[in-house]
């Protein structure tokens, strides 16, 4: 009977690792959006440099578990929540009290706070 090669676990504990980081990046960077933060503001909000919240948003470094909490409570904070789902990836919950206190802040990139008067896509950049 032939011996079988057991499965190649450290690849699939690596692409874990990679698609944890990758969801976690997309949550900084999506969070952020929603409470109207530059990525300078951010840092200065939970103690980093902007270049670090750079590489956390692209996924290009393992967050340390300070940072972690530190951007879980800043999140709760502005009422944004995250759903963690079975494949992998997420759902983000966002109070509408986050949207009343970043109404009068700048949005990057010109970007509107919600849909326009002529629907949803409505003064959103293609």
């Amino acid at each position: 009977m032939p011996v079988r090669n057991a499965p190649d676990r450290s690849f699939d504990l690596s692409n874990l690792m990679r698609m944890e980081r990758l969801a976690f990046a997309a949550k900084v960077r999506l969070a952020r959006a929603v409470a109207g933060l530059s990525q300078s503001e951010l840092a200065a909000r939970i103690g980093m440099t902007q270049r670090s919240i750079h590489k956390l948003e692209q996924g290009g470094t393992e967050p340390r578990r300070a940072t972690v909490v530190a951007l879980e409570m800043l999140w709760r904070e502005k009422g944004i929540e995250f759903e963690d789902l079975v494949d992998g990836g997420f759902r983000a919950v966002i109070r509408s009290s986050a949207f009343e206190a970043t109404t009068s802040v700048h949005r990057p990139h010109g970007l509107p706070l919600g849909p326009g008067p002529d629907g949803p896509s409505a003064g959103y950049r293609t």
